[in-house]
């Protein structure tokens, strides 16, 4: 192609820049800019609204960036990184390695030899290190091993920062991250490197040139288990900073995710600066806050896994552009277009899901890559169970169903009545004799759905809610949201009286003292606290190692109760805060935990199906009650403390003899997972919230459905009575709380 005489107009390079040439304009004008300093200039004063690119790259000592651009502070922290933790080079690495730092072979089919280990071949080179597959002649095993690259073994630095890789990564121990078996150096003074555990599968990378879009089941299992790796990362204290598509391994047979690389700042090696300043490589999966410069923090991980999911679910990534600079603007101040809108086949929950991963303000993201996993978690567990790749109900074909049933309904009713009345003109003389009528069981489709709406609807507008409470004395309500917020309304006239930032994360349960005074919160920071109803600050907390999922008040307002992520069962003296009264260990995560009436028994269940029955004040245990299939998520106390009530994964309602742990009464409550269930204050009603978005209430006696809420757009994770059973809230994914009132 024929090179441009005349250097492009600036409205052409404003075009370049923002990605609007057209395709034979744009690569014409690119061949330009490669040889143009002159045009490099220019776009370099378009692209940051008149500063000299250049200019800030060689004196970012002196100069300070324009602090109205988004694209400077990025620049100054790459300047920043670069100066702390990476060598510069003067010429880039080309060609093979040399590989003098090893010892001569054991047999000629290896390159050499490393400690006991025979290498067989070079598997790549990344910004420090040198990458090997090797044989471990002790262990007679085939593994990774990783070493400092022979040219930055001169440098401090690079060997502290290689080093602190190999701390980094050697810390964590999770099946969906890479192992490190050991980390050693080469003689007494040699090279560094580590032993890592060899997976021969793909890089997500090298899938997605491959594949492109993925199937929406993949793009569930992959987000699962790399929020999974990720949550093992974050509770070392390790932030990623790297996640890409070619940190992500792909382990045969099963393609279980592996990530590698941890420990890594590595955003200077995605973003170079030439020697005139323009930016090659595409940062395309950097948070805002790195691209603006900020500290990065777990979130930013997050964004940068909502970024690969993005890519996965349509073919592209969220941010696209000619140069790295234009990507730096448009991840800082450009929202990414609907996934739903490029690819309708991903349902909407992940839709959903993955924007709200990709929201600019990391507050406003989900909070904690453990969270991320049992949202993925849940819904994986669903699709497992359905032929259905797309696991949430939808609500309108919900309401046709019950409609279509209605109408079925109506019609044999009709025909019933006529030949009843047509029966009853043939039998009018015979003698009236007793009749007795046994109700049949009604099939779940068939039963009422109640056409009444709430009498009001509370939208906090900030993420899913996961707790409400009603104050036993006013109108106000507490909704606890995921993003660390609890918004007190007056229901009744559906206004906001105060917010209390409750915790870093989620807010996974809030309740009132009995008699309104207190109230007490729950988040993913482990921290529970206690308010005053009237202050914006707790006057009690209590910490924990990990999330806190399952709360509960005593009765007397003496004790609290705590149930853990990682199985921790805590009792608390509100008299005594200093350390808690009573301690201990169960299997798996606990998601719920309720406390009888009379204060003696406490109920906790979670991930591994079992309900637990223990002693409240000592945790000994009493009595276990076995029958859920999968993990339970709510439990459920009756007024007189007989009967316990619980929900979970396998759609099941289940009432239990707390006295001999017998069910008294087992049914199929949702067309998904059961979220939450409570019990009337008189105990004659069950109210249940699932993930088809229904809000049900039973006859906590037989079972039968006494009638069905709709509203709600999708899951629902919690539901309350007050305290004179006339109203039930139920709030969800949708970020609003619905009242209702009962019959």
């Amino acid at each position: 192609m024929a090179a441009i005489r005349h250097c492009p107009e600036r409205e052409e390079l404003r075009q370049l820049l923002d990605g609007s040439l057209s395709g034979e304009r744009q690569e014409e004008c690119t061949q330009h800019m490669d040889s143009c300093e002159c045009c490099q200039a220019k776009l370099e004063e378009i692209a940051t609204e008149g500063s000299n690119l250049s200019q800030v790259v060689e004196h970012l000592h002196v100069a300070v960036p324009d602090t109205n651009s988004a694209i400077w502070p990025a620049l100054k922290e790459l300047d920043n990184v670069y100066q702390e933790t990476f060598v510069p080079r003067p010429t880039p690495r080309r060609g093979t390695p040399a590989l003098d730092f090893l010892q001569p072979p054991t047999d000629p089919a290896y390159l050499g030899r490393l400690a006991q280990f025979d290498v067989m071949r070079i598997i790549g080179r990344g910004g420090m290190g040198i990458v090997l597959e090797a044989f471990d002649s002790r262990l007679q095993r085939h593994v990774a091993i990783k070493v400092l690259d022979p040219e930055l073994a001169g440098d401090e630095l690079s060997r502290q920062r290689f080093c602190r890789e190999a701390r980094a990564a050697a810390s964590i121990t999770h099946e969906n991250v890479v192992a490190v078996h050991q980390v050693e150096r080469d003689g007494g003074d040699g090279l560094p490197y580590l032993v890592m555990q060899l997976i021969s599968g793909e890089t997500l990378e090298e899938r997605l040139t491959r594949v492109k879009k993925m199937r929406v089941r993949e793009i569930v299992r992959i987000g699962l288990q790399a929020s999974q790796g990720l949550a093992a990362s974050h509770a070392q204290g390790l932030i990623h900073r790297d996640i890409k598509p070619g940190n992500i391994l792909l382990e045969p047979p099963n393609d279980r995710v592996k990530l590698t690389d941890f420990g890594l700042a590595r955003v200077i090696d995605d973003v170079k600066l030439t020697r005139t300043g323009f930016v090659t490589g595409t940062p395309l999966y950097m948070a805002p806050e790195q691209a603006e410069g900020e500290e990065a923090d777990p979130r930013s991980d997050l964004f940068s896994l909502g970024a690969i999911l993005y890519e996965m679910s349509v073919g592209q990534p969220p941010f696209k552009g000619n140069s790295a600079l234009a990507i730096l603007r448009q991840i800082a101040e450009t929202k990414p277009q609907p996934i739903r809108e490029l690819n309708p086949a991903i349902p909407s929950w992940l839709a959903d899901t993955i924007e709200q991963l990709l929201e600019k303000k990391p507050e406003r993201r989900i909070q904690s890559a453990a969270l991320l996993a049992e949202l993925f978690e849940y819904e994986w567990a669903l699709m497992k169970t359905t032929s259905d790749e797309v696991p949430t109900v939808c609500q309108d074909e919900l309401r046709a169903i019950h409609t279509r049933h209605r109408r079925i309904t109506m019609a044999i009713g009709a025909a019933f009545l006529l030949f009843g009345v047509l029966g009853g003109m043939f039998f009018a003389k015979r003698p009236a004799t007793p009749t007795v009528v046994t109700a049949p069981a009604t099939p779940l489709s068939e039963t009422p759905v109640s056409a009444a709406e709430p009498v009001a609807v509370l939208r906090a507008n900030a993420g899913t809610v996961w707790s409400v409470a009603f104050n036993p004395t006013s109108d106000t309500v507490a909704m606890a949201v995921e993003d660390g917020s609890v918004r007190l309304w007056d229901w009744s006239s559906q206004r906001v009286k105060s917010t209390i930032q409750a915790h870093r994360g989620v807010v996974w349960s809030t309740l009132y003292s009995s008699n309104g005074e207190r109230l007490v919160t729950a988040g993913d920071d482990g921290l529970i606290k206690l308010w005053k109803t009237s202050e914006k600050e707790p006057v009690q907390t209590f910490e924990h190692p990990n999330a806190v999922r399952g709360l509960t008040l005593a009765h007397d307002g003496k004790s609290l109760y705590a149930g853990v992520r990682d199985g921790r069962v805590r009792v608390w003296s509100l008299e005594n805060p200093g350390q808690p009264v009573a301690e201990m260990q169960e299997t798996g995560a606990i998601y719920s935990v309720a406390l009888s009436p009379d204060d003696e028994t406490l109920a906790t269940a979670g991930s591994d199906k079992t309900i637990h029955l223990l002693n409240a004040k000592t945790l000994t245990p009493k009595l276990p009650l076995e029958g859920h299939t999968g993990p339970v998520y709510g439990l459920a106390f009756d007024p007189e403390g007989r009967r316990l009530a619980s929900v979970g994964w396998d759609k099941s309602v289940r009432v239990w003899d707390t006295g001999n742990g017998q069910i008294l009464q087992s049914w199929e409550g949702h067309e998904g997972d059961i979220w939450a269930v409570a019990f009337s204050p008189d105990g004659k009603t069950l109210a249940t919230g699932g993930h088809d978005g229904a809000v049900k209430l039973w006859d906590a006696s037989t079972g039968t459905r006494k009638a069905t809420y709709l509203g709600h757009k999708t899951a629902i994770h919690t539901v309350v009575f007050n305290r004179e059973g006339t109203l039930l809230a139920s709030g969800g994914r949708d970020g609003a709380v619905r009242i209702w009132k009962l019959e």
